[in-house]
């Protein structure tokens, strides 16, 4: 497909398709009350991310090769820079979203109702379908949704109750002897220690990006429940 090519929605003259249901959910994820943050924020947050990068790299690894008052100026012109990006980025995004904080009860209320109008469309888009081609396909992807649960369930146990406290319990278990300034002591603990980090954080990211499709699978069940539930148009 071409950069202009549309993104296929739900048309009624269309077959009704999980690609095309993926397309208004993620209009209905994106929908929000508040103005979108601009170039200067976004460029703001890049900016600070990449000085505090350059900053760590350039102290970490180019200590032999350049001299340490050099290196103490390019970290003070790194820190400033990053510190300003996030300063100038953390200043826009709350003079944009400020009411959330200021009135959250009254801005969610307007989230939901702003919410509900984008659900009911994408609903009535569906109540377009012909019922029998919605009740296949939330069939489908209910037993799917339960297949995931259940396999999620052997792998991961109750990760989406815990949270992230399984991964700091054993960051804690790890680190609970190290000292500030015992730089030496944190990579300390061997291969074997290494790859299981390495295996526990990456499972843990796997984890969450399950968990993630799930909730969009329940997106998918709760949308197809509520247009069989409605009249047909």
């Amino acid at each position: 497909m071409g950069k202009d090519t549309p993104v296929p929605g739900l048309e009624q003259n269309d077959a009704l398709t999980f690609h095309g249901l993926y397309s208004r959910v993620q209009g209905l994820s994106n929908q929000s009350i508040y103005p979108k943050a601009g170039s200067v924020e976004k460029w703001s947050y890049r900016v600070g991310v990449v000085a505090a990068l350059i900053g760590l790299i350039s102290a970490l690894t180019l200590d032999r090769w350049i001299p340490a008052s050099v290196l103490l100026l390019l970290a003070l012109a790194c820190l400033v820079v990053e510190i300003g990006g996030f300063l100038v980025g953390g200043f826009l995004s709350l003079r944009r979203e400020y009411r959330q904080y200021s009135q959250p009860r009254l801005s969610h209320a307007r989230e939901m109702d702003n919410d509900f109008l984008h659900w009911q469309s994408v609903v009535d888009e569906l109540c377009m379908f012909p019922r029998e081609d919605r009740e296949q396909r939330l069939r489908y992807v209910s037993a799917l949704r339960t297949r995931m649960t259940e396999r999620m369930g052997i792998m991961y146990g109750g990760l989406q109750r815990l949270g992230p406290f399984p991964l700091l319990i054993a960051l804690y278990l790890q680190f609970r002897n190290w000292r500030w300034g015992d730089w030496t002591g944190v990579f300390d603990i061997g291969w074997a220690g290494a790859i299981l980090i390495f295996a526990l954080v990456l499972l843990y990211l796997v984890g969450w990006i399950l968990i993630a499709q799930r909730t969009r699978l329940d997106t998918y069940v709760s949308l197809l429940e509520a247009s069989l539930q409605e009249p047909a148009k």
